[in-house]
């Protein structure tokens, strides 16, 4: 279970880092139709349930200052392994007790990670990763994961999750050449949102998986379920792991 667990965090450190560069490089923003979501294919969303946004095709910018991420809740960036703790105790009471603790085998980065209920109204329980880096030893990611109990209810569940957050990240004022909504990724994986502040430190909200009603009989138990995975980067472009130096073998 470890391992598992350990080798999705890996997974997701080169695969955030991966969306990064593949929306970067397709220079979708607020002035494209990416941001209206009318250039994402729409097919996967829709089979999903991720909805558009109501409105006109191509609304503005939001008003207001612009965006910044600093963190998750009262952690931040750069905080240290301890100033993490006790922020995590003072974010969730309840859950801080069962916070676990792990060396990544690769890339020597410190996971720490618990379960929390309802983050949002009627969601269910949410893992969360807070990982420290190689070098530094500073936090410099957070990912939230809800996972779908494979069942259609809990697909609904994952999905209405995906679009409230989409909802309440695109009304920020994010850097404009960074936003993109409800972009098809590949088969079963949606951008569901992507920003960046001006920094570059980035959000990014994913859905993955195959609801309920599209997974043949016969294939249920081989098929992942829904998965919706929010994470808050410092710097996707150069992720503080463990690397070997040129030279070394």
């Amino acid at each position: 279970m470890k391992k598992a667990f350990l080798s999705r965090c890996r997974r997701r450190w080169g695969f955030a880092a991966l969306l990064v560069w593949l929306t970067g490089c397709c220079g979708l923003g607020w002035g494209q139709a990416a941001y209206a979501e009318g250039a994402a294919p729409k097919t996967e969303a829709e089979q999903s349930g991720v909805k558009d946004h109501p409105g006109e095709d191509q609304p503005s910018p939001p008003a207001g200052p612009p965006a910044q991420i600093e963190g998750f809740r009262q952690v931040r960036f750069g905080m240290s392994e301890e100033q993490v703790r006790q922020s995590i105790r003072k974010d969730f009471p309840a859950a801080a007790a069962k916070l676990t603790s792990a060396i990544h085998p690769s890339e020597k980065t410190t996971v720490l990670s618990l379960s929390v209920a309802e983050m949002l109204p009627h969601t269910g329980n949410a893992r969360i990763s807070y990982i420290l880096g190689y070098r530094s030893k500073k936090l410099s990611q957070v990912n939230i994961v809800w996972t779908s109990d494979g069942t259609a209810a809990g697909d609904e569940v994952v999905v209405g999750t995906a679009n409230a957050l989409r909802d309440y990240f695109t009304s920020q004022n994010f850097q404009p050449d960074s936003v993109v909504v409800n972009h098809q990724l590949a088969a079963n994986t949606i951008l569901v949102f992507r920003g960046s502040d001006d920094r570059k430190r980035t959000v990014l909200l994913v859905l993955s998986g195959t609801a309920a009603a599209a997974r043949p009989e016969e294939k249920k138990a081989k098929t992942p379920p829904l998965t919706l995975e929010l994470s808050y980067i410092e710097d996707a472009a150069h992720p503080d792991v463990f690397r070997i130096g040129k030279g070394q073998f």
